[in-house]
């Protein structure tokens, strides 16, 4: 089951306050019918909001822009239980992501009761460094604008800092990944790779994702500890269907 909107962990959350802040004028929250259809989220003019098959943690990881490890104390339904949303902010229009979060995280508050605070934890994480030959990432200098993809075993980003290469990697595991590079500079990249479950061809022919970040990047992924921001659930209910 494929959803359409990703979002990458680490993404600063705009104020509520100003323009930023959304109100719900009128929501309809109701399970799916069709459980086996695609997961959907989308928004269109006029401040309206729809998704097809969407589980509340989804929603959760949406709206504070946090990855399913970094999301604590969730009941099971959170994940299992299907729903299709169809919502209109009463500012008329949702332009940016941040506007898109705003209505979602009111539409969670509002209707499913949602209350969270935030702990900062010593965690297991990834480091991002340079291995002991260098990197072998590519200095971007066309003047071309800052772009990432992803498909079955594959990433690749041009124009990016090594912090976003972090971001990117994050999402292949279940844990943070910290730049510790210390690399300045922006950056083209590509990294094929056999990743270890999913949909991709096993027999793909690509090393694994720790041995392609050294060959491919000049990197190195190590373990080890270090601070993770979590997003605690205190308290979130069933919605009433209308």
């Amino acid at each position: 089951m494929g959803i359409r909107f990703l979002t990458l962990a680490g993404v600063v959350l705009a104020s509520l306050s100003g323009a930023w802040a959304q109100k719900i004028e009128v929501a309809s929250i109701k399970l799916s019918r069709d459980t086996k259809a695609d997961s959907n989220f989308d928004s269109a003019p006029g401040g309206r909001l729809t998704a097809t098959n969407i589980t509340v943690r989804y929603l959760i990881r949406l709206a504070y822009a946090v990855e399913d490890y970094q999301v604590e104390r969730t009941p099971a339904w959170v994940d299992g239980d299907l729903y299709d949303i169809a919502a209109k902010s009463s500012g008329g229009k949702t332009t940016s992501l941040e506007e898109e979060r705003s209505v979602v995280r009111e539409l969670l508050t509002d209707r499913f009761q949602l209350a969270t605070h935030r702990e900062t934890k010593q965690l297991p994480v990834y480091l991002l460094v340079v291995g002991k030959n260098g990197s072998k990432l590519t200095a971007h200098n066309d003047g071309s604008g800052a772009k990432t993809r992803k498909s079955c075993g594959h990433l690749a980003g041009t124009r990016v800092t090594a912090d976003v290469i972090a971001l990117m990697l994050a999402r292949q595991f279940e844990r943070n990944v910290l730049n510790q590079t210390g690399l300045p500079g922006k950056y083209d990249f590509q990294l094929d790779f056999t990743p270890d479950s999913g949909p991709c061809p096993v027999d793909s022919g690509q090393p694994s994702i720790f041995t392609a970040v050294q060959q491919q990047l000049g990197l190195k992924l190590e373990s080890g500890k270090g601070p993770v921001e979590t997003l605690v659930i205190d308290k979130v209910e069933r919605p009433s269907e209308n």
